[in-house]
């Protein structure tokens, strides 16, 4: 009798487990296309590229901006030259630079983004 109770108290949690992870599956992926829904309809990214130094050929440096919908977010500044090329991260609040100088290119680049 009590190997009947165990065989049908196994098949309860394994059929309790079953059924936990069917509506796990379901409730993730609503989840997830909301988020990325969400991140589609807020975030706003743009890259500018543009040539800071005379001695480069080319618009090798950039600014990536990524910008939510109260254009705010963080940009990121690559510098190349010939030798070395510089990386800087800048946070941005309400399309300005917080606590922080933002180069014409950047503000340029900040403009565009929130444009487009």
């Amino acid at each position: 009798m009590s190997f009947l109770i165990y065989l049908i108290l196994t098949i309860n949690l394994l059929w309790l487990g079953y059924l936990t992870y069917i509506v796990y599956i379901k409730n993730n992926s609503k989840n997830k296309a909301a988020v990325l829904n969400e991140l589609d309809n807020n975030l706003k990214i743009g890259i500018t590229r543009f040539n800071p130094f005379d001695d480069v050929g080319g618009d090798q440096s950039f600014i990536l901006s990524i910008l939510d919908k109260n254009n705010s977010g963080a940009i990121i500044t690559s510098l190349h030259n010939r030798d070395i090329t510089r990386i800087y991260a800048k946070p941005i609040k309400n399309g300005l630079g917080e606590n922080i100088t933002l180069s014409k290119e950047e503000k340029s680049a900040i403009v565009k983004t929130i444009k487009n």
